[in-house]
């Protein structure tokens, strides 16, 4: 993480500043959400996007393992033998903005939640 710098006029030539946290793209890592929407996904043996459409300007991403079975999460093409497993009851935090993530599983079908920022 790196810092950036936020110079402000406050009039008769006195400048405030501000120095604000940013990811390696720029964007502010404290920020204030404007939307959330949450959903349930079925995933399955052929890999599903989670969830099938971003929220618009996502900045976070938590998935949540809400079946009894491993789903393995991952691109487009993950496979059960190569994803990163998500075991029943575990969720992850992901910043990922609009970036689509995958979930397989290996036999069975897993009850997944979604939970995105904006």
């Amino acid at each position: 993480n790196t810092l950036t710098h936020a110079s402000k006029d406050t009039g008769s030539g006195v400048h405030a500043s501000e120095h604000v946290p940013v990811d390696r793209r720029g964007v502010e890592i404290n920020y204030v959400s404007t939307s959330f929407k949450a959903v349930a996904v079925s995933v399955g043996t052929t890999a599903a996007a989670l969830p099938a459409t971003a929220l618009t300007n996502r900045r976070a991403l938590i998935v949540f393992n809400n079946g009894t079975i491993t789903v393995y999460l991952g691109e487009s093409g993950v496979t059960a033998a190569g994803g990163f497993p998500l075991l029943p009851g575990q969720s992850l935090v992901l910043e990922t903005g609009t970036t689509a993530i995958y979930g397989i599983t290996a036999a069975g079908t897993a009850d997944v939640r979604i939970l995105e920022v904006a």
